[in-house]
């Protein structure tokens, strides 16, 4: 009985996806690389790049994920004598999911990296070898 009740608390985790603590994770691989592998590991060439100084220059990556959530119809209740009245239900919404990575590269290899989002568990980093 101990056995079912577990695989039914643990199956719908195992379902879950990708983490923040996975794309965390696959982006402290890179880190150390040169910035070729670093554009070849990001899968494309960054959405903005700021020069800091002569040698030091942060490369930015942008994704930014929508959709619609259906939302639910209302639920009708009779009230009185052949009067129905609306309760509960909710519009559709739209959600935005986006996610930014920022790189610093410093003589032409990595240094930090940061970033934020709440769109990033749902990034795909497909890597792409440098020319």
């Amino acid at each position: 009985m101990r056995r079912v009740l577990a695989s039914l608390v643990l199956l719908p985790l195992a379902a879950c996806g990708p983490t923040n603590a996975d794309f965390d994770l696959r982006l402290r691989e890179m880190a150390g690389s040169n910035e070729r592998n670093l554009l070849g590991s990001m899968g494309r060439i960054p959405d903005n790049t700021y020069q800091l100084d002569e040698e030091t220059k942060v490369l930015q990556w942008r994704w930014d994920t929508s959709y619609i959530s259906p939302g639910m119809a209302p639920l009708y209740t009779r009230v009185g004598r052949g009067i129905w009245m609306p309760m509960g239900g909710f519009p559709p919404t739209l959600v935005r999911e986006g996610c930014i990575v920022e790189w610093t590269v410093t003589n032409g290899a990595t240094q930090n990296y940061r970033w934020q989002g709440n769109g990033c568990r749902t990034v795909t980093l497909v890597s792409t070898p440098p020319p």
